[in-house]
């Protein structure tokens, strides 16, 4: 065998050979990568059910949330809910004039922490207290629980609220205290109920084009507030609200923040009345009281109101106004003799206007400011220009013979009054109101509220989250 032949023999025998060893390493490495893909998908599956499972867990945790609106607490579907919220406003009071019955003075004129959210989704709850200087304890607790109430709210139009809360009828009334144009409300305010115990049927129709409350309530005086009938009697009140925003859903603009409404009361009371104040809170009438051979004058028998109301909002103008008549049977007992009776009728109107000069949607609910206040920005919160004009006028025959009045009460105040809100942001508000209250009747002796023209500044510094 020559070379050659030697080389081709040996050619032969060593290919197959090597064929066959680098058969062997595709095989190996083939199983190897069938062998690592499917550690691969396996750890895939894995990390995607570990996914799931996180993101299961996330959606069933329940969840925190804090900022300007308060401190909430809720499930994950947000069928469950809580709320921690409140304000707090200091005012100061400084009165111009001699003889004046009232002193300058700091307060604390409202101090409430607020509780409320929703369990099962369909059903609201809120409890509101005050701690505010002026607030005292008493029987029927109706100073320090503002409000206590179930809302049942299946369908917007047809819910159901039962528990103590304003009862449907002043348009400035059922403004949050922490929402005020001015730092104490205007007359007819006096003239409505503040807070009450009953149940209401109210709905919103067509997304609130149109509103309506009706409801039975314990029934109180004129600017009350109470727990339960604790007085001398059993009767009730209804009360009842139907508002217009008739341009709502229209493209016209201009009169889309155009609402009117009327609400009213009917019912019998009798116990204690109240007095009225000027915007400064001093007592410019007051009903005679007394015990024994004295003569006192308390509700005794029908009472009802009527309240036509408005509002218009449109860019940064706001104005609203409302009249109240409120009509009460009176009795004055003195001595043993018989008594006299008088249908009163007392009335009280006012309009309010305010103009954003920051340029924000003027509303009759909270306005948040378009950029709150930062020096190193340039911002400056949002300010409000205010200006009002109210009366409040007592029936003249509650000072006739008998009189029902005491001596130094005015059948009449006239009031108006100007005034500059600041939004630092939207927690925080400064207040500055100048109000001057005239007087038709009343006493010119010294240090009476109604010797001279009431002319005070007041101020406000409120927190509210």
């Amino acid at each position: 065998m020559n070379l050659y032949q030697y080389t081709a023999v040996t050619a032969l025998l060593v290919t197959p050979a090597l064929s066959w060893g680098a058969d062997d390493t595709v095989d190996s490495l083939k199983r190897q990568i069938q062998e690592l893909d499917q550690k691969v998908r396996v750890l895939e599956r894995k990390a995607e059910l570990d996914n799931e499972t996180t993101q299961t867990k996330s959606q069933d945790s329940p969840r925190l949330t804090a900022g300007a609106d308060g401190f909430s607490f809720s499930s994950a579907d947000t069928n469950f809910v809580l709320k921690l919220r409140g304000y707090v406003q200091t005012d100061a009071r400084f009165y111009f004039g001699d003889n004046i019955p009232a002193n300058d003075t700091l307060l604390m004129r409202r101090v409430r922490p607020i509780i409320e959210g929703t369990v099962y989704k369909y059903y609201d709850y809120r409890i509101m207290l005050d701690f505010a200087s002026g607030i005292t304890s008493s029987a029927s607790n109706d100073g320090f629980l503002q409000d206590a109430y179930l809302n049942v709210h299946y369908w917007p139009q047809f819910q159901i609220q039962v528990g103590k809360f304003k009862p449907p009828v002043g348009l400035e009334r059922l403004q949050s205290g922490a929402n005020l144009l001015f730092a104490e409300r205007g007359y007819p305010t006096q003239l409505v109920p503040n807070r009450d115990v009953g149940v209401q049927l109210h709905g919103q129709i067509l997304d609130g084009v149109f509103a309506y409350q009706v409801g039975v309530f314990n029934g109180v005086q004129d600017g009350g507030s109470g727990d339960s009938d604790v007085g001398s009697d059993d009767h009730k009140d209804v009360a009842g609200r139907i508002f217009f925003q008739p341009f709502k859903k229209s493209n016209v603009k201009p009169l889309k923040g155009l609402g009117v409404g009327v609400a009213g009361t009917w019912g019998n009371q009798a116990g204690t009345l109240p007095g009225y104040k000027t915007p400064g809170q001093q007592t410019f009438f007051s009903y005679v009281t007394g015990a024994g051979t004295n003569a006192n004058v308390t509700a005794d028998g029908r009472h009802w109101r009527i309240v036509p109301q408005a509002y218009y909002y449109w860019g940064p103008f706001g104005i609203f106004g409302e009249y109240a008549l409120s009509s009460q049977n009176v009795r004055r007992d003195a001595g043993g003799g018989a008594p006299s009776f008088r249908d009163a009728h007392n009335r009280a109107w006012e309009v309010s206007g305010s103009w954003f000069l920051t340029g924000e949607q003027n509303s009759f609910s909270p306005v948040k400011p378009a950029h709150p206040l930062s020096f190193a920005n340039h911002d400056w919160g949002a300010v409000e220009l205010a200006a009002r004009y109210g009366e409040l006028s007592v029936d003249q025959d509650l000072f006739g013979s008998p009189a029902f009045a005491t001596s130094s009460s005015a059948h009449k105040a006239k009031s108006w009054g100007v005034g500059i809100n600041w939004y630092l942001n939207r927690n925080i508000k400064l207040t500055l109101d100048y109000d001057q209250t005239a007087f038709d009747g009343g006493s010119t002796a010294p240090r009476q509220v109604t010797a001279q023209d009431e002319k005070v500044i007041i101020t406000r510094v409120q927190f509210s989250f």
